[in-house]
C-alpha cells in the first residue's frame, strides 16, 4: 500500500537535490495516497495535483488530500482518524519540507 521511506532520508535528499527529490516524493505520495484512500478534492487526479505544485497552490491541495486519504485509510483499518487539515495547509504555505516529513511519517505508520 504505502512505501516505507526514512523521513530523515527524504529530508536530506530534498535539501541535497535542491528540491528535485521532493517533486519525485510528491508524485509517489500522491499516487499512493489516492490509490489507498480514493479521496480527492474536486476530483483532481494525481497528475493535475502534480501540475498544480508548480503554481504554489498544489501543495495546499496536496495537504488537504493527504489528510483526507490518510483518514480514509485509518477509518478502513479501524484507527481513530486525526484531523490535521489546518496544520497541513499552514505547513504547505510556510514550510513544505515539514509537511513532507509529517505525511511520510503517517504513511510509514500505516505501511
Amino acid at each position: 500500500m504505502f512505501t516505507k521511506r526514512s523521513v530523515a532520508t527524504v529530508i536530506i535528499l530534498t535539501i541535497v537535490t535542491c528540491g528535485f527529490y521532493s517533486l519525485y516524493w510528491y508524485w509517489s505520495a500522491m499516487k499512493e495516497l489516492y490509490a489507498a484512500g480514493g479521496q480527492s478534492i474536486g476530483n483532481l487526479d494525481p497528475v493535475v495535483q502534480f501540475i498544480l505544485l508548480f503554481v504554489y497552490v498544489g501543495s495546499v491541495f496536496f495537504g488537504i488530500n493527504a489528510n483526507n486519504n490518510l483518514n480514509a485509510v485509518k477509518a478502513q483499518r479501524g484507527i481513530q482518524p486525526a484531523d490535521n487539515q489546518v496544520l497541513y495547509i499552514i505547513l504547505s504555505l510556510i514550510c513544505p519540507i515539514i509537511l513532507i516529513a509529517m505525511v511520510q511519517d503517517e504513511m510509514n505508520k500505516l505501511a
